[in-house]
């Protein structure tokens, strides 16, 4: 590493606690040496993560960094959890994708989400059955809820019966079908409440997954939509039932946070950007990444001290503004890296172009209403 990019990381160093934590050590080590190299692929569909990194971020417990070491986590506060993170986002942003789904689920197996109104949730049968396997990560699991968190009216409904329930509709989004053992959808009753059921991640009768998605990033998760049509839940696989407004709120308040996996891959261009500067003998982008890489880093920690320390619903406002900013900086930050790197950063085989498109997802990624009108704001200051 050149001393530029060297002088880059550093802004993003954590304290000592932090970065020789086992689970960090661990991150860093699969990061660079196993995930990186593979980056390329994992974004490829015709190549795909590969299902053996997955199985050993879970056997590292990179799955259940803030599980109790008792469960099969390392027991480790935000902080430690945030910097694994960011380093397996920058390493291989598809990776990431995949393993991020399986926190919804776990999370909510424990109780009540934080943040979340206990008394507006009420766990399902599923949520004992499985918090074991789900907290260790030996079981692995993903979401197909995004459609919950559109207007209008509900993509899948829930209707009530003897015994369970009945799905129907489409999930547009599921991604790792085919790579995760369990999936968690979600259904809207008529009485305003999701249902949220915990489900063997394979075709049955009234639920058959559409072909994968021809994504422009990220191509290697097996992302599919999901067709249900009267498809029966038995009580017993309910992972909970919440109220609408309730999750509403929580969503819109937890979604404000600028995400790790964002600031992971911001991290990771700033430092290829201080690196390719210098090997061209570029100076121009070396400065440039030096000027991005003191802002980014100011932000993120104040991204981070809300936060760790900041109740969820407090200052929402500032977490949004916050996150709109990091994601503009990473959208500019990709493409100084196209203009440093010239021609060659459009080949399939250049991590530019690839960083480009992850930079463009964290756009969207979890995007509410609210987040989007920051992004545009964010935007439009740069004009």
């Amino acid at each position: 590493m050149s001393a530029a990019a060297a002088s880059v990381e550093a802004l993003f160093a954590p304290e000592p606690r932090v970065a020789e934590h086992p689970a960090v050590r661990a991150a860093r080590q699969i990061a660079a040496d196993v995930l990186a190299e593979h980056a390329e692929a994992a974004d490829d569909p015709a190549r795909g993560v590969d299902p053996a990194h997955l199985r050993l971020l879970a056997e590292h417990g990179l799955l259940s960094v803030k599980i109790p070491a008792a469960e099969g986590g390392h027991g480790a506060d935000d902080r430690v959890d945030a910097e694994t993170v960011e380093l397996v986002s920058g390493a291989c942003g598809a990776t990431w994708f995949l393993t991020t789904q399986h926190r919804f689920p776990q999370g909510l197996s424990r109780g009540p989400l934080p943040g979340l109104d206990a008394g507006a949730i009420e766990l399902g049968p599923a949520a004992a059955r499985h918090r074991a396997g789900l907290a260790a990560a030996t079981t692995s699991a993903g979401i197909a809820i995004a459609h919950i968190r559109r207007p209008g009216p509900p993509a899948v409904r829930a209707e009530a019966r003897p015994g369970g329930w009945t799905f129907s509709g489409t999930a547009d989004w599921c991604t790792g079908w085919g790579l995760i053992e369990v999936v968690m959808i979600a259904a809207s009753t008529t009485d305003d409440r999701f249902v949220l059921a915990l489900l063997p991640a394979t075709e049955r009768p009234g639920l058959r997954p559409g072909p994968r998605l021809p994504l422009a990033v990220m191509g290697g998760t097996r992302t599919v939509a999901l067709e249900m049509d009267g498809m029966q839940i038995d009580a017993e696989d309910v992972l909970a039932t919440v109220d609408v407004r309730a999750w509403r709120a929580h969503d819109a308040a937890r979604t404000a946070n600028t995400t790790p996996a964002s600031l992971g891959l911001l991290r990771r261009m700033l430092v290829a950007l201080a690196e390719l500067g210098t090997a061209k003998a570029r100076p121009e982008a070396v400065d440039l990444a030096m000027t991005l890489a003191e802002r980014a880093a100011d932000r993120r920690t104040e991204a981070y001290a809300l936060l760790t320390t900041v109740p969820l619903v407090e200052r929402v406002p500032e977490r949004t503004a916050l996150r709109a900013e990091l994601t503009e900086l990473a959208v500019r930050t990709a493409n100084a890296l196209i203009a440093a790197r010239s021609g060659s950063a459009l080949l399939l085989a250049s991590p530019e172009q690839r960083w480009a498109r992850e930079a463009a997802f964290h756009l969207i990624q979890a995007q509410t209403a609210g987040v989007r009108q920051a992004q545009l704001a964010a935007f439009a200051h740069h004009r």
